[in-house]
């Protein structure tokens, strides 16, 4: 686990981006939420993070957006999206934007922890 790494949180629902940074912060991980695509993508420096955790369903630019500009921006930055609403071939969406993980919100604790360290291997496998 890389301590103090900054995890980039993105949900229009305000609740949820400040829930997901404490728990990001429990696994020793520093993080910045945003609350629409548009105010991470407006953010001058996306390298600075680890990866990004980002809702699909949002208004204006989803989460399988996000990732697809994240792809062209940010070559190599982990993206795991998290969906209330699982729909038919939405997974396969998720993946073919560039997605290295997709989960079900409410997540566990673990399944973070997990989703990170997928994160982390992401990132070791393509510098």
């Amino acid at each position: 686990m890389p301590f103090g790494s900054l995890i980039g949180i993105v949900d229009d629902d305000a609740d949820i981006p400040v829930a997901i940074s404490s728990l990001v912060r429990s696994l020793g991980y520093k993080a910045e939420c945003f609350h629409s695509a548009e105010q991470l993508l407006s953010r001058p420096n996306l390298r600075d993070f680890f990866c990004i955790i980002s809702d699909i369903h949002m208004p204006s630019m989803d989460g399988i957006e996000l990732t697809n500009t994240l792809g062209d921006l940010a070559r190599n930055l982990p993206v795991i999206l998290m969906t209330g609403r699982m729909e038919p071939g939405l997974e396969e969406k998720a993946y073919a934007s560039g997605a290295i993980s997709i989960v079900a919100k409410p997540f566990s604790f673990e399944d973070l922890s997990s989703n990170l360290d997928k994160a982390g291997q992401h990132r070791r496998d393509t510098v």
